[in-house]
């Protein structure tokens, strides 16, 4: 099943849809690049892979122009997604409940601000409703959640 299943694009659509209990939220006192090696290693513990990432300051960066007064009002320094999988899980939601493969791969947003990272990973679980396939993303979730906490994430 998608034990690595994130939805790659539902912070982007909308985060008020999401608010609440089903962003997982959590933080690390380390800069964007100590807090990415965490995670990714922590993460390949829990047998997710990494991959992709998307520079989302980087594009807000190079619209800076367009944005004008509006651009990073809240003074960001790094904001990336992290898009990780595991094949395994993937197979098994998609046997389970394809609808649920729209969760498939999933994604984590990154942003540094001030020596602060913090982590927002969108639960799968509750995204689920009464899918079959509930118990496979909770799964997955709980992985994610562990390689937070492993990589110091609180």
């Amino acid at each position: 099943m998608l034990k690595y299943l994130i939805v790659t694009v539902s912070l982007l659509f909308s985060t008020s849809a999401f608010a609440g209990s089903a962003i997982y939220k959590v933080s690390v006192n380390e800069d964007f690049r100590s807090a990415l090696h965490s995670i990714k290693k922590t993460l390949e513990d829990q047998h997710l892979y990494i991959i992709s990432k998307a520079d989302i300051s980087g594009t807000l960066a190079s619209m800076k122009r367009k944005l004008g007064k509006d651009y990073n009002k809240r003074g960001y320094d790094v904001a990336k997604s992290i898009i990780f999988c595991n094949p395994f899980y993937a197979n098994d939601v998609m046997n389970t409940d394809p609808d649920m493969m729209a969760l498939c791969p999933l994604k984590m947003m990154l942003m540094t601000k001030n020596g602060t990272t913090t982590a927002l990973f969108v639960l799968p679980s509750k995204l689920a409703g009464n899918s079959p396939a509930k118990n496979i993303l909770l799964e997955v979730e709980n992985r994610v959640k562990k390689a937070l906490n492993k990589a110091g994430y609180r």
